[in-house]
Order: structure tokens, then sequence, then C-alpha cells
């Protein structure tokens, strides 16, 4: 069934970011130690596994065929629906799904919109109906950027019935408890599609969907009575920079964003990244980068912890668990941070000048009580001051700065305060009146 809302924003784990769709059993069960002895203990709840947990073979295997319009071999049951990889998870992803339900955490999977492309070559039977793959195949609007799954069109006989299917298998066979529906925030029948499909299930589903970089309200709004939470950015990465669309984009699902369904900033990029990936000079292998250790900045990561909290976005760490650092850490659990989320009430704009973006998030516990947060939009260090007006009051609080050491701000005899934000930096404040 379909989770009908949450009150605070999900928050979990999902392994794109650092193994792209080349986990293994190995590293899924390395990446969950973790996740149960440093996440869990703050709220974190969902264990996610991204593209491709259905595919054969290395990350560079994987790239080497997708240079040449290829890729590997997806393991299909007898109703076209892919299924766990034996090489890449021997012991099964419902092994991997029980001792996320043994130790509490909820797990998850990556899915597409549409049909296996090797369902289509084998003209598969759709389970429970007398059609086949090919009666609800419509090639004209497969992915630009998955080869190995093609679209449907769902008005025709059979098309309900694949989605069912697929959700059948997810939930009963493997015990999903999340699903991230990718490339379908522009097929809103799609949506609807699935939709109906988990809500044939009993078991209880978190209905994510992505990608969003060209979602718009008009359309979040359709889909908050269907789904769970919807990204509204393109992928963000280890870039300081990227915090300025994600500002944009937040600000126009400020007024839409809420415990029915939540605004989707993107994976937390932290940690090591790409771990999987060996350096390379082709492009069309190494588009994601190699191994590494985030390259955001400090403040960058101030920054985007900022955003993810006062927008109330899911948290979704992306690194690779086991390789991150202590200050990673502690700046993904800072203690305000998680309580400004989980106070599940989005920050709007009050002031955007001279290139310090304001955002504000009143406490729904507290009266007179929340969070603000400074943004440097700009790419130099600015030194911004603030009147009590620029920052949502009509009389300057006492504030506290968070990144800081949660130290009281001192104000200007002006009634103004001040701050010094490196490019793409932030100030992270909470306020009482």
């Amino acid at each position: 069934m379909l989770i009908p809302r949450t009150e605070v924003p999900p928050c979990g784990w999902n392994s794109y970011d650092c193994y792209a769709g080349c986990i293994n059993e190995e590293e899924a069960n390395a990446n969950l130690d973790v996740f149960l002895d440093r996440l869990k203990p703050y709220g974190f709840e969902y264990f996610c596994l991204d593209a491709a947990w259905y595919a054969d073979g290395s990350v560079l295997l994987n790239n080497q065929l997708r240079a040449n319009g290829m890729y590997r071999h997806m393991n299909m049951d007898e109703w076209g629906r892919y299924v766990s990889s034996p090489v890449m998870f021997p012991n099964g992803l419902k092994a991997l799904a029980d001792r996320c339900h043994v130790n509490g955490v909820k797990f998850g999977v990556h899915m597409m919109r549409g049909i296996p492309m090797e369902a289509v070559r084998y003209n598969t039977p759709i389970k429970g109906t007398p059609y086949h793959a090919r009666d609800i195949y419509v090639p004209e609007d497969n992915c630009a950027w998955c080869n190995y799954w093609g679209a449907i069109d769902v008005s025709k006989p059979g098309a309900q019935e694949f989605y069912d299917s697929e959700v059948e298998y997810l939930a009963n066979d493997i015990g999903v408890d999340f699903i991230k529906l990718d490339d379908v925030t522009e097929h809103p029948e799609d949506v609807e599609a699935f939709a109906r499909a988990i809500q044939k299930i009993e078991r209880p589903i978190l209905f994510s969907l992505s990608a969003g970089g060209d979602m718009h309200s008009k359309a979040f709004a359709r889909y908050a009575s269907v789904a769970n939470m919807v990204r509204i950015t393109n992928d963000r990465w280890d870039n300081d920079e990227e915090i300025r669309q994600a500002l944009e984009r937040s600000f126009d699902m400020e007024e839409v964003s809420g415990p029915d369904c939540w605004m989707d900033l993107d994976m937390v990029p932290f940690g090591g990244l790409q771990v999987n990936m060996p350096a390379s000079k082709d492009a069309a292998i190494a588009y994601l980068g190699s191994g590494r250790q985030s390259k955001l900045t400090p403040a960058g990561k101030q920054a985007m912890m900022s955003l993810i909290a006062i927008a109330c976005s899911p948290i979704i760490y992306g690194g690779d668990l086991p390789t991150t650092p202590q200050e990673d850490f502690d700046i993904l659990l800072n203690a305000e941070v998680l309580k400004c989320n989980r106070n599940g009430v989005p920050g709007v704009r009050t002031s955007w000048q001279n290139h310090a973006d304001v955002r504000k998030a009143p406490s729904r516990k507290n009266d007179g009580t929340g969070w603000i947060a400074i943004f440097n939009t700009n790419w130099v260090d600015r030194h911004v001051y603030l009147t009590p007006q620029l920052l949502g009051f009509d009389k300057m609080p006492q504030l506290c700065d968070v990144w800081g050491g949660n130290r009281p701000v001192v104000q200007n005899p002006d009634g103004t305060v001040d701050f010094y934000l490196q490019k793409y930096g932030c100030a992270f404040l909470t306020y009482r009146q």
C-alpha cells in the first residue's frame, strides 16, 4: 500500500553516488554495518540500492559496454521482470532485505519507468494476462539515457498488469519498503499506474520519484497525492557551485512541499564517492569521476546541509559509509540540522539581495523560535549586512550561529547583524524572539 504521508522527511542511504549501478553483496553489507552503527541511532530508516541491482559485472565492464551502446547481462524472470543478480548478490536481495528488517531498518531499490528491453526482445508474457511485452511497448518514448529499459503505453491492455507484477515481485518476493522510480516526473500516467500497483500490495511502501530537474510546482501538486517525495533537481555532485540551482529549485517548491509529499534535493555527496571507479581519461567511462573523497569544501558541505535542513528535503546520504571521515558525519548529523529538518516546516525566502539568499523556518512546537539560513550565491567571498526586515522580523531576535558552535550573534549598534560568507557558503542560525 502507499504510505499516505510522512510527518517528517524520510532519511536514509542510497548506493548510487558511491557505487553507481554496480554494488555487490559484500559492499552492501559493509555499508549496512556502518549504517546501523552510525546513522540508525539518528533516525535514518531507509537503506536503498540504486540502479541495476539485476545486472552482472563490474563498474568498469558496465562503462566499457555503455561507451559502445551496449549493456551488461540483465537477469530476468519468465514474466519479463528484472530480478536480482546472482553474480552480484549470491544470497539474493531478500537476504539483504531480511537483514535490514531484523535490525529495524527498511529496505529500498531503484526502478525505471517502463519495461526491460530484454522482455521486449523475447516478447515475454505479462503475468496474469494474455498479453506480451510488445503489446505494451512504445519505442518512441524510451528513456534517453538508459538503453536497457523501454517505454510502455499505460492505456494499453496489459500495461497496468505489468506494473502490478513488478511491484508484487519487489514487495512480496524481496520485501521492499521503498521504491525510487526514475525517468518518470514528465510521465504522470506512468506515475499513477505505478502508484496503483503499490496500492494493491499489503506491504507499506514509501514512493519516491526521480529525476526531476524540470519539475514544476503544478506537476508537483499532482504527484503529491501518490508519492512521498519528488526530486526537483538534476543529479547533485561534489561541486560547491551546485548550491545555486538547488536554492532556486527549492524556492519554486517551498509552498507545495510538506508531509503529503516532500521536495527532494537529491543525495548528500559526502564521504567516498564512486569508490569502485578506476581513474580513466575516457570521458565515456569516467563521466561520474573516479574514486575520491567528496570535493565539496567544508563551507560547501555546511551550505548543502543547511539548505536540506531548512527546505525539509529528505536526507539521503550518498557516500560510501566505511570510508566517510568523522568530519563529514559531524556536518551530516549536526543536532540543529536534524532538528530543523524534522521540524517539517519548509522554510521560505524572506529576502534575496546583494547575493544573500535568506530563508526562515519557524518551529512548529515553540512559538517565537526557529531557524534562518543565509546563503552566499556568488562565486567570491562576501561580507553581508542584514536588517531585521531582511531576516523576516520587525525587531532583531536573539540569534545563535550553528556552524560557529552555537555562539550568540552580536548585533551591531545600528541593529543589524553581519556575516562573512565564503563563496557559495552560508550562515545557519537559530532564532528566539
